[in-house]
């Protein structure tokens, strides 16, 4: 009986212990990677067939890692996750366009990407993805900027062309004016639906104070931006964005646009197939300066820029589908879904549309981006531009001179 009492236990934990080692070892081979991913979630319509195709190939070449890909990754939910200590594994940023990949990354949030290849990757990409020496994103590889639609219909009615230079900018937007036609569609009731006229003009007119500004500060050459804000409240003045532009919105001026109320839009390259799937006989252009070259301006764009938790369980993973987005292969993807202007010359282009918009022979300043870049804790010179100068500029309020003025004093605080 003794025996019998011993020999059976003995035989159970026998079994219990090969049972769960047993189950221990096909746990551990069907077990996968699972990675939660937040994509940009303001601009899912235009990014689901791009990061659809990359999340199969990504699997296709990585079958061990399992992929939850949600458009979650709106500004403030990356902010509750952030208080909430509760990031996903990986999630899209917007470099150094604003401080707070910078500030995430200096408190301790984001896991550094290493032994990566940035061979084919600009400096300007790296710098969009570095904080203080240390990569913490994969690399931008389009660029986005403003450009100006036209409408082939009423130039060709008004009897005007594609301006070539400064002079003939404000010539044709005169004609289109004397003709009734409302030269520029414009939403004045949005902080960044104003901003994108003057994110054109200042590229064009004004790179060499900005870059003075990025490096002298208040001290800096400020003459030609002060004739941005001169032209930006002339505009506004004598009607060329519209008579009621102060209170119409960004989706406003688009409908404007769009119904044929009005012969250009300002607006952005992400925007382009909107424009160009709308049936309308539609052309762009780059803004040229007065030296007669046509403008792009400095935007890397953060379609394909992610970072990683530093609380990821699974950082090897995470650092595959990094180093899969700074592929040549996936950004051949975006490309051809999207009708993004690459920043590279690896990448083909295959609409003739898509050519157009990358017709420029300058990259100017992004004067949002370059303000960012030297604001601190007490001086906010990107955000004074939005929310203050220009609204106080189109209405009015203050001239070019003070909006100058204005801005120094942000920059010595």
């Amino acid at each position: 009986m003794m025996r019998r009492k011993v020999f059976i236990p003995l035989v159970m934990a026998m079994l219990c212990l090969l049972t769960a080692c047993g189950s221990k070892e096909k746990e551990g081979q069907d077990q996968k990677a699972s990675l939660t991913i937040w994509g940009d979630a303001d601009n899912q319509a235009v990014l689901e067939p791009a990061f659809t195709k990359i999340n199969e190939k990504f699997s296709e070449e990585n079958p061990d890692i399992k992929i939850n890909y949600q458009y979650s990754g709106s500004l403030d939910s990356i902010n509750v996750a952030l208080q909430s200590d509760s990031l996903p594994d990986l999630f899209w940023v917007q470099g150094n366009k604003s401080t707070k990949m910078a500030e995430m990354a200096k408190n301790g949030y984001l896991l550094p990407i290493e032994d990566q290849n940035y061979d084919r990757f600009t400096d300007e990409a790296l710098e969009y993805g570095t904080v203080d020496g240390k990569i913490y994103c994969s690399l931008p590889s389009f660029i986005s900027f403003v450009t100006f639609y036209y409408n082939k219909d009423i130039f060709d009615e008004a009897g005007v062309k594609v301006p070539t230079t400064w002079e003939e900018f404000v010539k044709v937007s005169e004609t289109l004016k004397e003709k009734n036609v409302t030269p520029i569609a414009l939403g004045g009731n949005g902080d960044f639906d104003r901003y994108w006229y003057i994110q054109a003009t200042a590229a064009s007119l004004s790179t060499n104070d900005i870059e003075s500004i990025m490096e002298n500060g208040a001290q800096g050459d400020w003459e030609e931006l002060a004739d941005v804000f001169d032209n930006f409240q002339k505009f506004s003045e004598d009607g060329m964005f519209g008579k009621d532009f102060i209170s119409t919105d960004g989706n406003g001026a688009k409908l404007q646009f769009t119904n044929g109320q009005a012969a250009m839009t300002v607006d952005g390259t992400w925007n382009s197939k909107s424009y160009f799937e709308s049936g309308m006989n539609i052309g762009t252009f780059n803004l040229p300066g007065k030296d007669g070259k046509k403008y792009a301006q400095s935007g890397p764009n953060n379609m394909n820029t992610y970072a990683i938790s530093k609380k990821t369980k699974h950082p090897q993973a995470a650092m595959k589908y990094i180093e899969f987005l700074n592929s040549k292969e996936a950004q051949q993807i975006i490309a051809d879904e999207t009708g993004e202007v690459p920043m590279y010359k690896d990448i083909e282009i295959q609409d003739e549309k898509v050519k157009m918009l990358g017709d420029f022979d300058e990259v100017g300043s992004n004067i949002y981006n370059k303000f960012s870049q030297i604001a601190t804790e007490t001086s906010k010179p990107q955000d004074l531009l939005l929310t203050s100068i220009l609204p106080d500029l189109m209405q009015n309020k203050i001239d070019s001179k003070q909006a100058v003025d204005l801005l120094k004093e942000e920059l010595e605080k």
